[in-house]
């Protein structure tokens, strides 16, 4: 049984003059979802992040956070989250430890056992007395994760947290993210430039353009939608099918309306299927391999550039 969503918008809008930066946008948030959403230099990713975090005004329409629309109520609601949004507000002549313990305080969070253990969970560990300001861009961005975490929230909202890290450290926020998820049932909405990454990480995915919803997709229709297959059309479609399944030992197919058969076995040697194929009197007029990458799924969706 689904739970109640974490955050609803309705009708959400957000315009800047004649500029619409958020258009309409209608959303549903599941607990414990991995969100990767997902757009081209100014799309509204950032500005929808912003008026969920309640850091922006909406022109128009709501967001109610956990079944609460009422915008005086969500203060206390907003406790309940943490989020990083376009780059962390951290003071650079403090270390690490003493950047926690400011928003620590200012959360009025009474632990003082979490900013060691949050450091822990993002890999500063180790930094001791090192000042902020000289740290890289990647531990910055680790830190700022770490502050997010700090009131250990429901909804974790992240605006290209993976900007600025090595492979590496990619690596290890994939599998902060997902633990976060798994083990203690948070919602986390994350954006991001990185495609492949995103597609090791999220459960669900908001395409977005121009401020508008254009599609959500769970990572099972994605991964149904990238599916790469050998396409193979002939005069005698039975025929074609019985000696896949006889010859071949293929069951992994999908015959089209146009009666064209799509192969999902036998990627790796095509060359193999043409010659059974033939040796047994069925000669396709059709044998190519199909269907989208991930980049060019979301690009045909939003269209532009391959900058999300």
């Amino acid at each position: 049984m689904m739970s109640d969503p974490v955050v609803t918008t309705r009708d959400l809008t957000k315009r800047f003059g004649a500029a619409v930066a958020v258009d309409s946008v209608n959303l549903s948030l599941e607990r414990g979802q991995i969100y990767g959403l997902i757009g081209k230099n100014g799309a509204g990713k950032t500005s929808l992040m912003r008026l969920i975090t309640g850091l922006s005004i909406p022109t128009s329409g709501t967001v109610e956070l956990f079944g609460n629309a009422d915008p005086s109520a969500q203060q206390e609601d907003r406790k309940r989250l943490g989020c990083l949004i376009e780059s962390p507000g951290l003071n650079g002549a403090m270390t690490a430890q003493e950047n926690m313990r400011l928003h620590r305080v200012i959360r009025g969070i009474p632990s003082t056992t979490v900013e060691a253990e949050l450091l822990d969970l993002v890999g500063l560990a180790d930094v001791g007395r090192k000042k902020v300001k000289n740290f890289s861009l990647g531990m910055k961005q680790r830190l700022g994760i770490a502050i997010a975490l700090l009131p250990s929230p429901e909804l974790l909202i992240l605006d290209e947290p993976v900007n600025g890290l090595d492979p590496v450290g990619v690596v290890e926020v994939r599998t902060l993210l997902k633990r976060l998820s798994a083990d203690h049932d948070i919602t986390i909405l994350i954006s991001s430039h990185n495609l492949p990454e995103l597609y090791q990480t999220a459960t669900d995915y908001i395409l977005i353009d121009q401020g508008a919803i254009r599609r959500t997709v769970t990572l099972d229709q994605l991964e149904a939608e990238c599916r790469q297959y050998l396409r193979i059309a002939c005069a005698e479609p039975e025929k074609l099918l019985r000696v896949l399944e006889t010859e071949l030992g293929i069951r992994d197919v999908t015959v089209m309306p146009d009666r064209s058969v799509r192969l999902y076995d036998h990627l790796d040697d095509p060359e193999a299927v043409m010659r059974t194929l033939c040796a047994h009197e069925v000669f396709p007029t059709t044998f190519t391999t199909e269907g989208d990458t991930l980049e060019g799924y979301f690009l045909a969706v939003i269209g532009g550039d391959s900058r999300a």
